[in-house]
């Protein structure tokens, strides 16, 4: 989801300025933007690779405490933390 805010305003703004109001990450130029998400790829791919592999361990619980646990540790955190990391890897190459 963060990598879409991240492309398609800096991508099309010049064609359509009222794209500007998607860019709630407020980064520094559409060509930070495309390499911020270019390089957060690079960098959590090789990550998620061994967990897709791997799994998760298997607990005898509820399923629903199965699944808040899942949504809390892998859905929400794979929501939050790429419009984090983006946002610190585009000031990284604002200020290299």
């Amino acid at each position: 989801v963060a990598k879409y805010f991240a492309i398609i305003p800096a991508a099309f703004v010049s064609t359509y300025p009222q794209l500007s109001a998607l860019n709630i990450m407020d980064l520094s130029s559409p060509t930070h933007a495309i390499m911020a998400a270019v390089i957060f790829n690079a960098l959590i791919i090789p990550f998620l690779i061994p967990l897709a592999l791997k799994g998760i361990k298997f607990r005898a619980d509820s399923a629903q405490h199965i699944l808040r646990r899942n949504v809390w540790i892998y859905g929400l955190g794979g929501v939050i933390a790429p419009f984090i990391f983006i946002k610190l890897i585009d000031m990284l190459l604002v200020v290299l």
